[in-house]
């Protein structure tokens, strides 16, 4: 019997690990709603990389043409279709959700672009989830 209580396993008790896993919920408490709102500050992100490089590709056609597209011609004015020099872009790019960009003419002359959203569709009231470029001028 003596040789039973003489020996003691080298492990954590049961107080031990439930303390451990207490600790890690609480780290993970304030850790995870920082990590989870990742996708979407991506998703704003590449949203907003897009419309620079679409300002940029209508500010090069401007400098050409000495005015911004109209919206007959619309955005597919700015692509390089072929292997020419003549396109600002190789291909229009598409929002995070996979939708076109659209231009939306002002009656002041600007330009202004939009995505669609993750619901894809364009609304015109401000109460939706469309992003929104500033205007062009």
């Amino acid at each position: 019997m003596d040789r039973f209580l003489s020996y003691r396993a080298n492990a954590f008790t049961l107080i031990e690990i439930l303390v451990a896993l207490t600790i890690i919920g609480v780290l993970l408490s304030f850790v995870a709603p920082m990590v989870l709102s990742r996708p979407d500050q991506a998703r704003n992100l590449k949203i907003e990389n897009d419309f620079s490089a679409l300002e940029t590709a209508l500010n090069l056609f401007r400098l050409d043409t000495g005015r911004l597209p109209t919206s007959d011609e619309g955005l597919q004015i700015l692509i390089n279709e072929d292997d020419s020099s003549t396109g600002y872009l190789s291909g229009l790019p598409k929002d995070p959700w996979g939708n076109a960009y659209k231009a939306f003419f002002k009656p002041s002359g600007g330009l202004q672009i939009k995505s669609a959203g993750p619901d894809g569709l364009f609304n015109e009231t401000d109460e939706n989830d469309d992003k929104i470029s500033k205007v062009f001028k």
